[in-house]
């Protein structure tokens, strides 16, 4: 089934419109992410910025999918998916194991919070509300596991005693589905007049249960349909739970600690709802009474992976089209700039950079032998003209050593010991700035602007597959040429910085931040010499610098330390740096941020990892009161 022009704009997991759809352009590489020992043991909290995938992983183990899933388990799209949700026990041959249970976080909760009540009262009223809606949603869902109507059909379910409110009448121990989403609409109602009602709330509300033992109800075997369990396994998963307040995210976490439930459940939530120690400890774990996954730093740590997932996933939005027919989207991306279509324009770079070198080092000695290299004179025009940029970088080089007095002339073999394949993509790049070549072209680099985020990916992809669309309808080559790329993927790096202010909560500061952090990268990166080959893209603080910003004594005596916290953690939560913790440098222990790959283009930075430089917290507070200020030009 075909989706639309351009399937790269469905990004939003609840904008597909069909299961079968949903399922066609679903990664299974995505489920890779799913390697936790205690999976369905100890709640999982899934975090990851906005695009990252959580609501997609959600979506993927609820009835109606599973179903579909099911009935279309031999289609090429979807069996690899069924085999990995087999492996996990969530389908079989016979049909969907698992009531998986969604439950969005997004109506009503916070507004509690403003209610002219003690905390406690609201901490009733909140869970109150929670228990109500997981009772319906677990009634809907039973029903649409076994492809009954919801609330038609409530009818055939029943619920064992034990696990229902005790308010409700049984029969031989068990509570008729009838009764009780009576109970838990009731109780919504109730909830919903508290909120609306103009006068101070009084505490009074139909029986309810205590936070959360509504759980009880999702145990196996406690809810039946027709006298049978509803499912082998059953799970809750509360999504988008950034939009409650933090003291109902806080209450929320603790109950589910001191319940230790043998229910899966799986909390999915955005970066911004952390609050600054949980950022800039970002990567670890809660301990024994959580299991955390960081989406962008699972996918950081397996960065292969990721562009195996990317291309799979481009593969099958571009399938999608119903404007053009093609399987791929890489092949339509040119990759080099060997083609015969830039051999002119590289033999006049070659000309330039071979007459520069050559009058530099006329009449020295020293560098004699390096003008008669092999590399110089072999290979394609660009590989030559590359190496006489590497020549000239290692001439730098030499030249500021301390032992530069020396005219010792230079061997072929010290420059193949210094030549290898950083140096080579410094050259590269310091040749792309200066005579302004396309740099930001291919499948590759599309992946790695990426920064490890599936939405960032497809939006990035979505510019380039228009492109291809409308060249198909007017009957053009589809193969987008390097230099298209690059002008396209530029427009996406300036879009996304004209998107800070917009994202970022200190959006003034941030984008501050940002822009010195840049200036000074493209500072570095183009120094003469390329000391940091193939360039810098980040900078760090020391571990105890780190530490610092999350111990509310120090930050209380430096109120400029706390805003550079604040800064840092808004900069992660809305994955505009990439951290990366206990970096070991230089005998120490570092916390390295590197920029997000999309705001590299804009300052001409390489996209490698590697390259970043030491900052101590009071430089970055200059940085936010004034900004970088270079010392010679830089663009």
């Amino acid at each position: 089934m075909r989706e639309s022009r351009n399937p790269f704009r469905l990004r939003a997991a609840e904008n597909i419109d069909t299961n079968l759809s949903f399922l066609r352009l679903f990664g299974p590489g995505m489920l890779d992410v799913l390697v936790q020992e205690d999976l369905w043991a100890k709640p999982l909290i899934i975090r990851s910025a906005a695009g990252g995938g959580k609501t997609t992983l959600l979506r993927l183990l609820t009835p109606q999918v599973l179903l579909s899933l099911h009935e279309n388990r031999a289609l090429d799209e979807t069996k690899e998916v069924f085999y990995r949700l087999a492996s996990l026990g969530v389908v079989e041959e016979a049909g969907p194991q698992l009531l998986g249970v969604l439950l969005p976080c997004t109506r009503n909760y916070a507004v509690l919070d403003d209610l002219s009540v003690d905390s406690p009262r609201k901490d009733r009223l909140f869970f109150a509300l929670l228990n109500a809606r997981i009772t319906l949603a677990a009634l809907q869902a039973s029903l649409e596991l076994h492809q009954l109507s919801y609330p038609r059909d409530l009818d055939r379910i029943q619920v064992r005693a034990a696990a229902a409110p005790s308010s409700l009448a049984s029969t031989n121990g068990i509570v008729e589905g009838t009764g009780l989403h009576s109970w838990a609409t009731e109780l919504e109602s109730a909830v919903a007049d508290a909120i609306d009602s103009l006068d101070p709330w009084d505490g009074a509300l139909p029986s309810s249960l205590e936070p959360l033992t509504t759980l009880e109800l999702l145990k196996p075997g406690n809810l039946l349909i027709n006298g049978r369990p509803v499912a082998r396994g059953t799970m809750l998963m509360l999504d988008n739970v950034q939009f409650l307040t933090g003291r109902q995210r806080t209450s929320l976490y603790r109950v589910l600690a001191e319940l230790r439930s043998s229910v899966a459940v799986w909390l999915a939530e955005r970066l911004e709802a952390l609050v600054t120690d949980e950022l800039l400890g970002s990567g670890t774990q809660l301990g024994r009474d959580y299991e955390i996954l960081w989406i962008e730093d699972f996918w950081r740590s397996k960065r292969q992976r990721f562009e195996k997932i990317s291309y799979n996933i481009a593969d099958r939005r571009a399938n999608a089209s119903i404007d053009i027919e093609v399987g791929s989207l890489a092949p339509l991306l040119e990759a080099s700039l060997d083609a015969t279509d830039w051999t002119t324009r590289h033999g006049e770079v070659l000309s330039v950079v071979e007459s520069r070198v050559r009058k530099e080092v006329s009449g020295q000695v020293r560098f004699e032998e390096w003008l008669h290299l092999d590399e110089l004179s072999a290979g394609t025009i660009r590989e030559r003209a590359i190496s006489w940029r590497t020549v000239e970088i290692l001439i730098h080089r030499e030249r500021r050593k301390s032992q530069q007095q020396f005219d010792f002339a230079l061997r072929a073999d010290e420059f193949e010991e210094k030549n290898d394949s950083q140096i080579r993509a410094a050259a590269e790049l310091f040749l792309a700035r200066e005579f302004e070549l396309p740099y930001y072209f291919g499948p590759s680099k599309l992946v790695s602007l990426a920064s490890c985020n599936m939405e960032q990916f497809l939006w990035i992809a979505g510019d380039l597959f228009e492109e291809i669309v409308a060249a198909g309808l007017v009957r053009k080559p589809l193969r987008l040429t390097s230099g298209r790329q690059d002008t396209l993927l530029r427009k996406s790096s300036d879009f996304l910085w004209r998107e800070i202010p917009r994202r970022a909560r200190h959006s003034e500061m941030v984008s501050r931040f940002l822009d010195s952090v840049a200036r000074f990268c493209h500072s570095m990166t183009f120094l003469p010499n390329a000391p940091y080959d193939p360039g810098v893209t980040g900078i760090a603080i020391s571990m105890e610098d780190r530490d610092r910003l999350m111990d509310p004594k120090y930050l209380s005596k430096r109120p400029h330390h706390a805003v550079v916290a604040q800064v840092i953690a808004d900069s992660i939560a809305n994955n505009l740096v990439e951290p990366y913790l206990d970096y070991k440098c230089k005998g120490e222990r570092w916390m390295v941020l590197y920029l997000n790959r999309l705001l590299c283009p804009k300052y001409w930075l390489p996209l490698q990892y590697g390259g970043f430089k030491e900052k101590t917290l009071d430089e970055i507070y200059r940085w936010l009161s004034s900004g970088f200020t270079p010392g010679r030009t830089l663009l």
